[in-house]
């Protein structure tokens, strides 16, 4: 065979062999897919047998649970209104409806001490239908108190309030609905609506002894005296307990009968001696009414029954301050501290009594330890700082305010702040203005800062005051000082001081006086010698007024202002050895003090010490080129040095600051005269008693120039405006005498 037709019979063969096992592959999964599918039928069958027994047992059950909820809820009615309330809330009830079966349980007479009448459950099941109630109809008094307490135990203060209005207004006699009232006043912290609530119950019960106690304590916090009505109501009902009488003594302390305040508690401590804080009130009003030595016995009798009491340790302390018992006052004084008790106050009296026996040390250690404790208190460090400024220790204040935490305010701070720039100011001076100017308004800015916290700030108006006084701004003074007066302590002598300060500058010297003395009745310190001297500086009694500033300089030898105007009185009074030495310690206390060095180049040329003047005036100068004050006085050196060429530049300068400036005037009149300008000296000394017409040498030396010029008719009027300063000048007397005469004899 050929082999073509060899191939294809193969090819042939084997698509035949093929086919046939394809075929009957095919055949073969259509056999089983036959199996398969009778297979399913019969399964099929069988689950839907099964399904339908199923259905049929759960059909069963469930008629059988229906029964059995009809059974529980017939045999627990309480559970139907559970069930409702939930059937209610699916929209598929009232709610109302619902709630009133779930309040039901609770009694008529239930009050807000009764709330637990309610489980959890059903508390939570009632928020929410009440959450779902968006009004309720008007409803019968015990239904409406009994949905408020399921709302006030709920916390919802303020629907509990509406529904016992509700239920108030439906049944106005109803205590159980006013008490409830009461108590949501007292939640809400709601005084007036407490009180209001109270009176209404008082009204149904006006013999209620507790009432009437809740009465009298809600009256006395609201400071209305009709607290005292209750007490007395209480007595005459022969139920006052010493409690109810220790009330009444504070009601008659704060009406202002202290002696009746006093009866009251002793009576109280007469029933009751064991009550400590009946034993304190006593000692209050002992001290009150000056009494210290009864009030210590009282102080003493309540730190007996309560060691722990703070308070009690801290009058004890203050009692004790200012008597010989100085080391007892100093323990009860730590006593205090360590309990906290009070504050400020106590923090600086131990460190006082400590440094009063001698430890320095541990008073220090006090002061630092509170700064520490209390470093963001404002008050604690503003105290602490002003105790330093008191003590003269300016830099260590001022590290005080300077670390005071950025969160940490208070007025007071400000307030220290602004005396720390008045006391630099005081010590700065260079007798210009101009920088005493500057620092002047620097405090006042600080006590404005302090009034921005606090208006009712006493002692910072108090500082405006000042400042505005020194400022020259007398209007202002008043009112800030009016504002002042009104808001401290009638026996606060500084209101006094600086209201004699600012009559003094206004020139009314009565006033002055009588606010001084009243300043000395309280206690004033070297601040009332202070003003007397300068009362009898400004009425030309200088001998009184350097006894005065002596005085003064005995209580605080560092205050400065009376030092300073010892020192111009004692020039006054030729004493220039004494003005060197008050000069030399202004300069110690205050180094930078350029009035100060001033002061002492005058004491140094009063005692003819030209060149250390000279030296004291070139400084002053250098350090404040403005100071026309020391370039007069530098010409007067260099005269009396022998060099009176170098005398005219400095005048001339001091003019051109201040062409006011007398003494310039005068001294370069001097001057011209010694060079023989005769017509230039009587200018600048006519200049001098224009400016200052109580200059009375400019009046005596321009007389005496006309005088023996024989200018008798000129002279004759320099020598009565001369005598018109001075009355008994004898050479002033004796020369008009002479330029009388001689015009007489001219005519």
């Amino acid at each position: 065979m050929e082999p073509i037709t060899t191939t294809i019979a193969l090819g042939l063969f084997a698509m035949g062999s093929g086919m046939g096992w394809w075929l009957a592959r095919s055949d073969s999964k259509m056999n089983n897919l036959s199996i398969q599918m009778i297979l399913m039928q019969e399964s099929q069958a069988s689950s839907l047998a099964i399904a339908s027994k199923r259905i049929e047992s759960l059909e069963s059950s469930i008629s059988s649970l229906v029964a059995g909820i009809g059974a529980i809820r017939a045999a627990n009615p309480e559970l139907d209104g559970l069930i409702l309330a939930h059937e209610a809330l699916q929209g598929k009830g009232d709610l109302i409806e619902s709630l009133k079966i779930i309040v039901s349980k609770i009694p008529d007479t239930a009050d807000h001490e009764s709330l637990d009448l309610l489980s959890p459950g059903e508390i939570r099941l009632a928020e929410s239908l009440l959450e779902a109630i968006t009004e309720i109809e008007t409803l019968p008094a015990p239904l409406a108190r009994k949905i408020g307490l399921v709302a006030l135990a709920s916390g919802r203060n303020g629907r509990a309030r509406i529904m016992l209005e509700k239920s108030y207004e439906t049944a106005p006699g109803d205590d159980t609905t006013l008490k409830i009232l009461e108590h949501i006043a007292t939640l809400d912290g709601d005084i007036n609506s407490r009180r209001h609530w109270i009176e209404a119950r008082l009204s149904l019960s006006p013999d209620d002894p507790e009432l009437l106690r809740s009465h009298a304590h809600l009256l006395v916090a609201q400071g209305d005296q009709e607290a005292e009505r209750d007490v007395l109501r209480l007595e005459a009902l022969g139920l006052d307990t010493p409690a109810d009488r220790s009330l009444l003594s504070g009601l008659r302390e704060r009406a202002g009968s202290r002696s009746e305040a006093l009866d009251a508690i002793d009576r109280a401590l007469a029933e009751d001696p064991t009550r400590a804080k009946d034993w304190y009130h006593r000692a209050e009003l002992l001290l009150a009414e000056k009494e210290p030595v009864k009030a210590l016995d009282s102080v003493d009798r309540c730190i007996e029954l309560e060691r722990q009491n703070g308070d009690a340790w801290a009058l004890r302390a203050k009692l004790l301050a200012d008597s010989p018992r100085v080391e007892e006052a100093c323990k009860a004084a730590t006593h205090a501290v360590a309990l906290n008790a009070g504050g400020v106050e106590l923090v600086i009296l131990k460190a006082d009594l400590l440094l009063a026996m001698g430890e320095f040390g541990r008073s220090e250690k006090t002061l630092e330890k509170a700064l520490e404790e209390n470093e963001d208190d404002g008050e604690m460090r503003a105290s602490i700082a002003n105790r330093r400024l008191s003590e003269n220790r300016h830099t260590e204040a001022w590290d005080i305010l300077r670390a005071t935490p950025q969160d940490c305010s208070h007025p007071l701070l400000h307030v220290v702040e602004g005396r720390l720039h008045l006391a630099l100011a005081d010590r700065q001076r260079d007798g210009t203005g101009e920088k005493d100017e500057a620092l002047l308004a620097e405090a006042e800015n600080a006590f404005n800062a302090a009034l921005e916290i606090d208006r009712e700030q006493g002692i910072a108006w108090l500082g405006i005051a000042r400042t505005s006084r020194l400022l020259g701004r007398m209007e202002p003074a008043g009112e800030a000082l009016t504002r002042a007066t009104r808001l401290l302590a009638e026996d606060d002598p500084s209101v006094s001081a600086e209201a004699a300060l600012l009559a003094l500058d206004k020139d009314d010297i009565d006033s002055a006086k009588q606010h001084v003395d009243a300043a000395s009745i309280r206690g004033g310190g070297a601040v009332v010698s202070y003003i007397r001297g300068n009362i009898a500086t400004r009425t030309g009694n200088l001998k009184s007024a350097k006894a005065h500033y002596d005085d003064a300089l005995g209580l605080d030898s560092a205050h400065v202002k009376s030092r300073l105007n010892r020192c111009s009185v004692n020039m006054a009074l030729d004493n220039a050895k004494a003005a060197l030495d008050d000069a030399n310690v202004l300069l110690e206390i205050a180094p930078d003090m350029m009035l100060g060095q001033l002061k002492r180049a005058e004491a140094s040329m009063m005692l003819g010490d030209w060149t250390n003047a000279k030296s004291d005036l070139e400084e002053i100068i250098e350090r404040s080129p403005t100071q026309y004050q020391a370039m007069t006085q530098l010409a007067g050196c260099f005269i009396a040095l022998g060099r009176p060429e170098q005398a005219e530049s400095p005048l001339n300068e001091a003019l051109m600051i201040n062409q006011d400036h007398a003494p310039a005037w005068f001294q370069r009149g001097l001057l011209y005269l010694d060079w023989g300008k005769e017509e230039a000296a009587i200018s600048d000394l006519v200049t001098a008693t224009k400016v200052d017409p109580n200059h009375l040498d400019a009046h005596l030396h321009l007389a005496a120039i006309h005088h023996e010029s024989e200018r008798f008719d000129q002279a004759s009027d320099a020598w009565r405006a001369a005598l018109a300063i001075d009355g008994e000048h004898t050479v002033a007397k004796k020369r008009l005498e002479e330029s009388e005469s001689a015009i007489l004899a001219s005519i």
